[in-house]
C-alpha cells in the first residue's frame, strides 16, 4: 500500500504540472517501451541463483515549461516488472524529479512545489535485488519573497514544508521546515556573491529511536561566477546539529562546497564537485535532482540507506565528458564518506556508516548513421565502518541500438554483475540480457 501511495502521489504532481502549463508553450519528450529480459540471478544470491525471464513495459518522460507565471521542469520512469515464471511477485516502481514554480507576483513573490520518487535500498548491507528496494519521495512547497536592498543587491526570505516517507524504513518518514534568508550581491552580469543562513527543523514521524528530532542550522557565504569557459560556485561557512531531547550530543563543523565545469573545447568539459557538511538522505533527494534534458533511460538506483537520521558528509566527484559527431565519453572517479551523528539501533542501518571510492565510465560509437554501439561500466569499493566489512562491486554494460525509424528503435544489451565481500554469503554474480522495442516522442 505505502508503495502504490507514494506512486500515486508522484503521478499526480505530474498531472497537476499540466494543469497550469496549459496556457503556454510546453515542451513534453516521452517514450513508451517494452522489453524482456534474462536474468540467471535475480537475487543476486551467493549459494541459492533463481533465474527468471521477466516482462518490463516502461513510460519515461521529460517535461519543460519556462512562462512568465509558470516555469516547470520534471522527468520521471515508470516500470513494470512482470516475473514469467512466478519466481517473485510482479512490482511497479517510480522515478520522478518534479520542480515548479509559480511567479504570483513578478520580482516579488513565488510559490515552488518540488517533488522527488525514488528507489533506495532497505538494507545497505545486502545486495540491491528486487526484495531490498523501497520507494521513498520527498514533497516540498513554499513561499520565496523577493525584495531590494539596493541597486545592486537583493534579497530573499523563504520558507518550505517538506515531508519524506520510505516504503519500508520508518527512520526515513519526516515532516520538516525550513526557513532561509539571503543577500545577494550582483557584482556583475556574470558574477554575484551571497550571505546565507537557513534553519531546518526535522521531527521524525514513526523512528522506533527515542526522540531524535533535530534542527540544521547553516551560515554560509557563497560566490558564482560564469566565465567564457567555466562555470564556478563556491560556498563557505559553519553548519550545526542540534537535537531536541538534550539525551544526543550537539555537532558543529565547517562548511565547504565547490562545484566548476571547464569547457575545455566545444566537445570536452571537465567537471568537480565537492563538500564538506552535514547533510540527510531526504535533503540529498532534492538537492541532487537534475534537469539536463532528454527523458531518462530507466531508474537509477540510490546509494544512500533509507533514513533521515543526520550525516557528517565529506564526497569529491571529478568528470570529463566529450560529445563528437561519432563518439560519446564520460569518466567520473569519485570518493564519498557519511558518518551518522546518532547511528539508529535498526539492524537494516547498521550498514549507514561507509567510505566508498570508485569510478563509472561510458563510451559509445555511432557504427552507422542509425547504429550506435556502447559499452558502460562502474566500480565501487565501499567500507562499512560500524560492522567493519568491505565490499567491491563491479559491473560492465555492452548495447547496441539500431534506430528503425524517427519515433521507433530496438535495443540489444548484456551486463555483468559481481560483488566480492569479506562477509560470509555476501558475495555474488549476475548476468542479464535485455531486448526491447521502443516508441519515442
Amino acid at each position: 500500500m505505502r508503495r502504490r501511495w507514494e506512486l500515486a502521489r508522484a503521478i499526480g504532481m505530474v498531472a497537476a504540472l499540466g494543469a497550469p502549463c496549459a496556457a503556454g508553450a510546453v515542451d513534453f519528450d516521452y517514450h513508451v517501451g517494452v522489453g524482456i529480459e534474462h536474468n540467471d540471478n535475480v537475487l543476486l544470491s551467493e549459494d541459492n541463483e533463481v533465474s527468471s525471464d521477466i516482462l518490463e513495459p516502461k513510460f519515461g518522460f521529460n517535461l519543460n515549461q519556462q512562462g512568465s507565471t509558470i516555469q516547470a521542469n520534471a522527468n520521471g520512469v515508470l516500470e513494470y516488472y512482470e516475473y514469467l515464471g512466478g519466481e517473485l511477485s510482479d512490482q511497479l516502481r517510480g522515478q520522478l524529479n518534479a520542480h515548479v514554480n509559480w511567479t504570483m507576483i513578478p520580482e516579488r513573490l513565488d510559490f515552488t512545489f518540488e517533488d522527488a520518487l525514488g528507489l533506495e535500498p532497505i538494507d545497505a548491507l545486502e545486495a540491491s535485488n528486487q526484495n531490498n528496494l523501497q520507494q521513498t519521495n520527498v514533497f516540498g512547497m513554499g513561499p520565496t519573497l523577493s525584495f531590494r536592498l539596493g541597486e545592486t543587491m537583493r534579497g530573499q526570505a523563504e520558507l518550505r514544508y517538506v515531508t519524506s516517507h520510505a516504503e519500508e524504513t520508518p527512520d526515513f518518514n519526516t515532516n520538516r521546515g525550513i526557513a532561509a534568508l539571503r543577500a545577494i550581491k550582483d557584482l556583475d552580469a556574470s558574477t554575484f556573491i551571497s550571505a546565507n543562513a537557513d534553519y531546518e527543523y526535522v521531527r521524525f514521524t514513526d523512528a522506533d529511536a527515542f526522540d531524535p528530532n533535530y534542527g540544521r542550522y547553516t551560515l554560509f557565504g557563497r560566490y558564482s561566477r560564469k566565465w567564457a569557459k567555466l562555470d564556478l560556485t563556491a560556498d563557505a561557512g559553519w553548519n550545526w546539529v542540534n537535537y531536541t531531547s538534550g539525551l544526543i550530543e550537539d555537532r558543529d563543523e565547517p562548511l565547504a562546497r565547490v562545484n566548476a565545469a571547464w569547457h575545455a573545447t566545444d566537445r570536452s568539459t571537465f567537471t568537480a564537485n565537492a563538500a564538506y557538511q552535514y547533510s540527510d538522505s531526504a535533503t540529498n533527494m532534492l538537492t541532487d535532482m537534475t534537469f539536463v534534458g532528454g527523458v531518462p533511460g530507466t531508474i537509477t538506483q540510490g546509494v544512500v540507506v533509507g533514513t533521515s537520521q543526520a550525516f557528517l558528509e565529506r564526497s569529491l566527484r571529478v568528470g570529463y565528458g566529450y560529445l563528437g559527431d561519432r563518439a560519446a565519453v564520460t569518466f567520473q572517479p569519485y570518493y564519498r564518506k557519511l558518518d551518522y551523528l546518532q547511528l539508529p539501533l535498526v539492524p537494516d542501518l547498521l550498514g549507514a556508516n561507509q567510505t566508498a571510492r570508485g569510478v563509472l565510465g561510458s563510451f559509445s560509437w555511432i557504427l552507422r548513421p542509425l547504429l550506435t554501439a556502447s559499452l558502460g561500466g562502474t566500480w565501487d569499493k565501499t567500507h562499512y565502518d560500524t560492522v567493519d566489512r568491505e565490499d567491491k562491486t563491479w559491473t560492465v554494460t555492452a548495447a547496441l541500438k539500431q534506430q528503425w525509424t524517427r519515433n521507433w528503435s530496438g535495443e540489444l544489451s548484456y551486463t555483468h554483475y559481481d560483488r566480492s565481500s569479506d562477509a560470509i554469503g555476501a558475495s555474488s554474480d549476475q548476468n542479464v540480457v535485455y531486448v526491447a522495442v521502443t516508441y519515442t516522442r
